[in-house]
């Protein structure tokens, strides 16, 4: 056989192929988008728990901002501390 013609039918075959699968998963893709979800909504006890838990995180969150600024303030005081002597001798060396 004309090795031309058997390019040819391989090349044919993988685009068959390819569009094929293309295909099954744009289906898949489409089908899963369009699924609703089983759970429609949120319980009492279920919602009591989702606000508890948000106002957890923020109890969190000013205290870690309360924890950066003390940092930022000791990094700041001590900062200040530094001697210029002590500078300047490790600079003459």
């Amino acid at each position: 056989m004309n090795p031309e013609v058997t390019a040819f039918r391989d090349v044919a075959i993988i685009i068959v192929v390819l569009v094929a699968s293309l295909s099954a998963i744009t289906v898949a893709l489409v089908r899963g988008v369009s699924i609703k979800p089983k759970h429609g909504k949120v319980s009492d006890a279920q919602s009591l728990q989702l606000e508890q838990l948000q106002q957890s995180v923020d109890a969190i969150a000013v205290e870690v901002e309360r924890i950066a600024e003390a940092q930022r303030f000791s990094a700041k005081l001590l900062a200040d501390r530094a001697e210029p002597a002590a500078i300047t001798r490790f600079g003459s060396n």
